[in-house]
């Protein structure tokens, strides 16, 4: 073994190296270098203490030898090429398994490609023409890393057409699907111009999907549950704007969103919309940030017929109006209907945060504390209320408490979904 000490050390491990021709394997980088540790390896500069590093190379050589048994798969085959530098990522949707194919991509800004169809390529390319051309190629289960055209030309059944579209420049990209250990992953190579006579050359893309599998990774253990819910949200101002955000981005499939007020320009300190939506109701304004799975409704709590129709019309209905009038009105189309609602509201400044199960018995209610005020309330020109001094955060973390009560009812998590009050001095 190599093993190269240079700086940034001891901030970054030392580079080790194989001193022989063995075949690049997997946990290795580009250069050959091994990968010895991850950002959340233990401790601080773990391969400080000598010993420690012959440990952590002599274990990287075992888990080698025995073909990284168990190993989890390493879906990131790009880092085995030499970066591409005209564009650094490419955006698809979900690409099918089966055969190979033609995608269509825009460049949305200098250093990514999005996917744009699925089209073939235009025998002449004129200049005016925008649109760069991938093809989808499936290569099969992956057993060590590929680093060149030859290795990956040997396991494709329609390598010399392939190859003859990369030499017609034709395609702009190719996206080679490949499994390991059951795992898909894609890698995205774009060929480097040459003569005819030399082996293809290539540079490496990172691909990232936009497909709802992927968006629903991140989304929490809960989302399978949640995507088959639907939430009706009442007021989608502050608190309920981001309670809509929140429960979308893990994973709600429906949100209904009711509030037929204006979005100003002052809301926007403490609302999850953006500046362009300015002018347009605060439902349709989310409706538009967070897509086709939010739907505004033009609709107003003033009865208890209309509370019924929003409390029978989804799994959970959420109050975010802090209107005491259309609270009880809620609650008590819940107690009706055999459902319960969600109250959420922010009382002295952000300082006190009531999330309740309703409905419930009034000695069962929380009542918040009188605080005297920590600052004094601001008035806007145009605005019929005086503006409360809360700050976002307050917001923000009052609508965090609030999906994960919600959560919690929607997947019969009877344990955590309990009425709650914070209150900060």
């Amino acid at each position: 073994m190599r093993v190269e000490i240079s700086c940034p050390y001891p901030a970054h491990p030392p580079r080790v190296f194989i001193e022989d021709d063995k075949p690049l394997s997997w946990h290795q980088n580009a250069d050959g270098s091994l990968c010895l540790y991850s950002q959340t390896s233990p401790g601080a500069f773990p391969w400080f203490a000598h010993g420690a590093l012959l440990d952590q190379i002599r274990g990287w050589l075992e888990k080698d030898a025995a073909g990284w048994v168990g190993d989890f798969p390493d879906l990131d085959l790009e880092r085995y090429w030499t970066p591409n530098t005209r564009f650094t990522l490419l955006v698809h949707d979900e690409l099918p398994e089966d055969g190979n194919y033609w995608l269509r991509f825009d460049r949305v800004r200098p250093s990514t490609l999005v996917q744009s169809g699925s089209s073939w390529p235009p025998r002449r390319r004129p200049k005016s023409h925008k649109h760069l051309y991938g093809w989808s190629v499936d290569i099969g289960e992956v057993a060590t890393p590929p680093r060149s055209w030859v290795e990956l030309s040997a396991d494709l059944k329609d390598s010399a057409d392939i190859e003859g579209a990369l030499r017609e420049r034709r395609a702009d990209v190719l996206l080679l699907r490949y499994t390991r250990d059951g795992q898909r992953g894609v890698l995205g190579l774009v060929p480097v111009p040459g003569g005819s006579s030399q082996e293809l050359q290539f540079r490496s893309v990172s691909c990232a999907s936009r497909s709802p599998e992927t968006m629903a990774l991140r989304a929490g253990f809960q989302s399978s549950q949640l995507r088959e819910k639907s939430v009706t949200i009442v007021g989608v101002g502050a608190i309920g704007s981001f309670i809509a955000e929140g429960l979308f981005r893990s994973g709600m499939g429906r949100l209904l969103l009711v509030d037929g007020d204006q979005l100003r320009p002052g809301n926007l300190v403490r609302h999850a919309a953006s500046v362009s939506l300015v002018g347009k109701p605060k439902a349709e304004a989310m409706a538009e940030t967070l897509g086709a799975s939010a739907i505004a409704l033009a609709a107003r709590v003033d009865s208890l017929a209309s509370a019924m129709q929003l409390v029978e019309s989804s799994d959970l209905v959420i109050d975010a109006t802090a209107n005491e009038v259309v609270t009880q009105l809620l609650a008590e189309a819940g107690r009706v209907s055999g459902k319960s609602i969600l109250s959420v509201y922010l009382a002295n400044q952000g300082r006190s945060k009531v999330i309740e199960v309703l409905p419930c018995a009034i000695e069962a209610r929380f009542i918040p504390q009188e605080m005297a005020p920590a600052a004094s309330d601001g008035v806007e020109s145009g605005c019929g209320d005086p503006v409360s001094a809360t700050p976002p955060f307050a917001v923000m973390e009052v609508a965090a408490m609030a999906c994960r009560i919600a959560t919690a009812m929607l997947v019969d998590d009877a344990g955590n979904a309990n009425s709650e009050c914070r209150e900060q001095q």
